[in-house]
């Protein structure tokens, strides 16, 4: 029972970590437009609650609800970029995604699945391998909070396209 009580700290760092990776994602779609000397905003968990300004980018994170505050990121630029970088933006925060999820799933196989540290890194790596089919897979959502919008896979090919 003693040993147990660990996993309730484990779990709360994994639900931090996934914050952290979701607000990695956003800001992976961030870079192109920001090297590009573009404007971004980035929503983490809620479009409402605190802002914080840093030059151009912009960053808000709130909470609304656990559920949608663990899975709610969404970036915009300000500006209409070229094609190439609206392509990079749209492949960027998956591809983060992606290099997250592989990163823990490396580590996991070294380090092993037992005790609250890998029970971290296990709600992590799951919650990122999630994100990255949901996000690289050309789909329109249809569940809150992106009911309606397409997915980041779905957006690379409308532009390709165009």
């Amino acid at each position: 029972m003693i040993e147990g009580i660990w996993y309730l700290p484990a779990l709360l760092a994994g639900v931090a970590g996934i914050l952290v990776a979701l607000f990695c994602h956003e800001f992976g779609h961030s870079v192109p437009v920001l090297l590009a000397g573009g404007s971004v905003s980035i929503s983490v968990g809620s479009d409402t609650g605190r802002t914080v300004r840093l030059g151009p980018l912009t960053i808000t994170a709130g909470v609304d609800g656990v559920w949608n505050t663990l899975q709610y990121g969404y970036y915009e630029h300000q500006e209409t970029h070229s094609k190439r970088i609206r392509t990079l933006s749209t492949l960027a925060g998956p591809l983060v995604t992606v290099v997250i999820a592989s990163l823990l799933g490396v580590v996991l196989l070294y380090r092993g699945t037992s005790g609250p540290g890998s029970f971290v890194l296990e709600i992590i790596f799951i919650s990122e391998l999630y994100r990255a089919v949901m996000t690289a897979v050309p789909m329109t959502y249809s569940r809150e909070p992106y009911a309606g919008l397409p997915s980041d896979g779905k957006r690379f090919l409308q532009i390709v396209r165009s």
